[in-house]
């Protein structure tokens, strides 16, 4: 299972599942990661595999979305494209919260934004079942630093807590 993120500038990378914070537990903060970013994510289920989908097709790929965040160590980011990479590995920095909320929750717009992704996502790579579409909804903002000490988010749906 893969998380296939469509950035807020329309790239499209890869978080590994050892990402994804299944059981809504704190994220404690690694001693070499001094500053935290976030992006807000509407993300889908994979329901169906494929590859190269075409967007008018796309709503028969998933069965049910939700909204999350993803967190970026942002003392990582050095500019390089492998710094970004090693960045988007870390563990237990996408928080996507399950069960997942059928496709009638979805505001009006949403619906073609996740057509879009996936016919995006599935243009450089194949999907499988279970596989998590995750479309950043703004571009990365600071969320916290080392100096903040204990830093709580709670929004909607999807809380956690950030322990330096």
């Amino acid at each position: 299972m893969n998380i296939i993120v469509i950035s807020s500038e329309g790239k499209v990378f890869v978080r590994p599942d050892t990402t994804w914070e299944r059981d809504n537990e704190d994220f404690y903060v690694p001693d070499f990661v001094d500053r935290i970013s976030a992006s807000e994510v509407l993300f889908v289920r994979v329901s169906k595999p494929g590859r190269s989908v075409s967007a008018k097709f796309a709503e028969r790929y998933y069965d049910g979305a939700g909204r999350g965040f993803l967190l970026y160590p942002e003392d990582m980011i050095d500019g390089s494209p492998e710094g970004f990479a090693c960045a988007c590995c870390l563990d237990h920095t996408s928080f996507l919260p399950f069960p997942v909320h059928g496709k009638e929750w979805l505001e009006d717009g949403c619906s073609e934004r996740i057509r879009e992704a996936i016919a995006r996502a599935t243009t450089f790579c194949y999907i499988r079942t279970g596989d998590i579409i995750a479309i950043e909804l703004s571009p990365r903002k600071p969320l916290c630093s080392r100096s903040d000490g204990r830093f709580d988010v709670n929004s909607g749906d999807c809380s956690f807590s950030l322990i330096f």
